[in-house]
């Protein structure tokens, strides 16, 4: 805080608070339009200076035992506990989503998650290889990449960063520097201050904050970094892979798999869960429940029951305890979503819930949730990442139709199958193109020790997010080959 009594956000580089000298930018709450406080933009200077400190703790890192290592993630998760109210608080007031049904179980996950790369990391063992040559002895030695850049979305400011990367990360024994959005820097600084309380290496893990084509175009292509994380839109990623060329990449990107809803379903249990993937977080996760393909015999039990579920959303003020549904982050985000709904009503589509913002709130970014039945293959509805509250629904009517319809977005990170018939859901869910494919669960439903990430193929990334896959990810996997001449025995 400035002497002013106007709250600042500042950077942490190596393990000290940077404001920096350049522009900065106000932080506004999406569901009251009020300023929060300032961030500073940092540029490629800060980003060099990072990476620098960075790149000077990370061999020190690396020689640290897998157990050193944990004892940092339990220091960092003990650290994040003891500030949960805050952050919780922070998180909702700059992001939008509820404190209490959503902001403070996202911080209650990076815990977690920091707890459980400590965990996984004293667990993952180094291979010993069988050789052809007597002599020889061959190991396979896991070892952490170096100095990770890290760019990271806003849709979950604190899980998607703790989660995807920072945990697994640092248990891998990598130096972070990370970039968050300009528009959820705030919480992502505060997130630091943990950082300092639990005493990690200085360096270790370092904020730069400033607009993603400035500071994470100067991360990725710094030669002090070695590999590179984002998650976040397709087309960002792609700008992201094609300058990071030639460095380890691990990228999530859009989601828009399909929900398929056979005639066998169970309907009340897939209306609930497709509810829960539509309508949580404001529809805004990669593994929303984006588009519903609905076999025409249970179509319209569905949308009714849709129609029930989406009335009892409570859209509102984030801090008021009743609340299970915030505004979407940005004035933007709200505009594309009206727009595609009303596209898809243009080309015949019947809006049944919702389908605007809710009048009188202070700012027009409260998207109601919304459910669209007979919605058309070819609308955006359908084929985009919309990344707000709404449920469209496409009809089927013969199961050689779904091909088609699965192809007809491309993206394939998570999607889900309803049907009583398991059998029949687990062939369909060997073949559907997703990441993951979860059996009579929203799409939406993810543990975090269990792998995500697109399908190759399609538009939603590059490899493998999630416990020890992350870990895996943000390691190499380093052989070492031993030429024992002497075999003496023992007799």
């Amino acid at each position: 805080m400035s002497k002013s009594g106007e709250m600042r956000f500042p950077m942490y580089l190596g393990g000290e608070w940077v404001s920096g000298d350049g522009e900065s930018r106000e932080v506004r709450n999406p569901a009251t339009g009020e300023k929060i406080g300032t961030i500073p933009l940092g540029g490629a200077a800060e980003v060099d200076r990072a990476v620098r400190t960075a790149g000077a703790v990370a061999p020190g890192l690396a020689r640290m035992t897998a157990f050193e290592r944990a004892e940092l993630c339990g220091r960092l998760a003990d650290a994040v506990a003891a500030r949960r109210e805050e952050l919780a608080r922070t998180l909702s007031a700059e992001h939008g989503k509820p404190l209490h049904s959503e902001a403070l179980g996202e911080v209650d996950a990076c815990v977690g998650a920091f707890r459980e790369s400590g965990e996984q990391i004293k667990w993952m063992t180094s291979r010993v290889i069988p050789m052809r040559d007597p002599t020889k002895r061959a190991f396979a030695l896991r070892r952490p990449r170096g100095v990770y850049g890290v760019i990271t979305p806003w849709n979950f400011p604190l899980g998607v960063a703790c989660i995807y990367y920072l945990g697994p990360g640092l248990a891998a024994g990598n130096a972070l520097v990370w970039v968050p959005p300009p528009s959820t820097s705030a919480v992502a600084s505060e997130l630091m201050a943990c950082v300092e309380a639990a005493e990690l290496p200085r360096g270790a893990i370092n904020l730069v904050i400033g607009e993603g084509a400035v500071v994470g175009d100067a991360l990725v292509t710094h030669p002090g970094t070695n590999a590179v994380g984002f998650t976040g839109s397709t087309g960002t990623g792609h700008k992201v892979a094609t300058r990071a060329a030639g460095k380890p990449l691990l990228l999530e990107l859009g989601g828009n798999g399909p929900s398929i809803v056979l005639e066998d379903a169970d309907v009340e249990a897939a209306a609930s869960a497709v509810a829960g993937g539509s309508f949580a977080n404001a529809g805004q996760i990669c593994t929303s429940t984006e588009r519903i393909i609905a076999h025409e015999a249970v179509a319209d039990e569905l949308a009714e029951r849709l129609v029930g579920l989406a009335s009892g959303v409570r859209l509102g003020d984030p801090l008021d305890a009743a609340t299970t549904m915030g505004p979407v982050h940005t004035a933007d985000g709200a505009r594309k979503i009206v727009e595609q709904v009303e596209e898809a009503r243009s080309m015949g589509a019947a809006v049944l819930a919702g389908g605007g913002t809710l009048a009188g709130m202070p700012t027009g970014q409260f998207v109601q949730p919304t459910v669209v039945d007979r919605v058309a293959p070819e609308s955006r509805l359908n084929k985009d990442e919309t990344f707000g509250p709404v449920a469209p629904i496409v009809r089927f009517s013969e199961l050689s139709q779904l091909p088609s319809l699965v192809a007809s977005s491309p993206y394939g990170l998570s999607g889900a199958i309803f049907s009583r018939d398991t059998e029949r859901a687990f062939a369909l869910a060997e073949e559907m193109p997703c990441g993951i494919v979860n059996i009579n669960e929203a799409s939406s439903y993810w543990e975090p020790q269990t792998p995500a990430g697109g399908a190759s193929g399609s538009l939603s990334g590059v490899g493998r997010s999630g416990g020890t896959w992350s870990i895996e990810e943000m390691s190499e996997v380093r052989t070492v080959v031993l030429n024992a001449v002497e075999r003496p025995g023992l007799g």
